[in-house]
């Protein structure tokens, strides 16, 4: 295609209003995510499910701009989530993921649901950004621990980087909280793992397991057990019979 025909495609994509709508809808879901308003987000999300598309666009081309809008909403939500705290490498990878995802989503429909479950976790994430009355020590250990989720923890890597014994600071942070060190990393593992579970159903125990440094599966799901009272098994049927049901309901 030469540059006349990109400077023809353009104007007639203008002249449609699809350009000046998505500006529009950008605006609200960045409103929606600051507010943390799922009930907005959802708003703003069926507004794009039932905008009408450009009739001088085939079916293709509207399928690809579907997805490209939806990239654009996850980079607006990175954005956004970045600029309230959340660490950058986890926004960005939590994005790459559902990008990757979405790239292989043809049905209108299940992009809006895809889109739905991404912005909650989204917003879930931006709302666990908060302030602790913590001293600096306890402080920087917690927020470690929440921007390195994925990666194996251990105690006496996070005394080390304080330059502090793993007895001083698994003291500390215990008379502090009120919960023993290892037994936070476990809750914020398992915490994430019910994350994973219930917007990314296509992943696997074994998976998620993985993806955040357990060596072996039987630990995960024992831990996952304890503090969850299902096992990972029973809390994926969980998850899929509730979100079957929920769709059911906004049909």
């Amino acid at each position: 295609m030469n540059q006349n025909e990109w400077l023809k495609r353009a104007m007639e994509r203008k002249q449609s209003g699809y350009i000046y709508q998505y500006y529009e809808l950008e605006k609200c879901i960045k409103l929606s995510l600051e507010k943390g308003d799922i009930h907005l987000m959802r708003d703003v999300l069926n507004k794009y499910r039932i905008s009408p598309l450009p009739d001088r666009m085939s079916k293709e081309e509207a399928v690809l701009n579907d997805r490209a809008n939806a990239i654009r909403i996850i980079d607006t939500a990175i954005r956004i989530a970045i600029d309230h705290n959340v660490n950058s490498e986890k926004a960005c990878s939590l994005g790459e993921i559902i990008i990757a995802d979405i790239s292989s989503v043809t049905n209108r429909n299940e992009l809006i649901h895809y889109l739905d479950n991404a912005i909650q976790l989204f917003i879930r994430i931006i709302k666990e950004e908060e302030k602790h009355a913590y001293s600096l020590r306890v402080e920087k250990c917690i927020r470690y621990i929440q921007q390195h989720i994925f990666d194996e923890l251990k105690v006496k890597d996070l005394a080390g980087r304080q330059q502090i014994s793993p007895d001083y600071l698994s003291n500390l942070f215990y008379c502090e909280t009120g919960i023993n060190l290892s037994t936070f990393i476990h809750k914020q593992k398992i915490k994430e793992a019910r994350l994973l579970f219930s917007y990314f159903s296509s992943y696997s125990i074994n998976d998620v397991a993985t993806m955040l440094s357990f060596k072996h599966v039987s630990h995960f799901s024992a831990l996952f057990k304890k503090y969850t009272g299902l096992s990972p098994k029973e809390y994926k049927i969980k998850m899929n019979s509730a979100s079957f049901e929920n769709r059911g309901a906004v049909r």
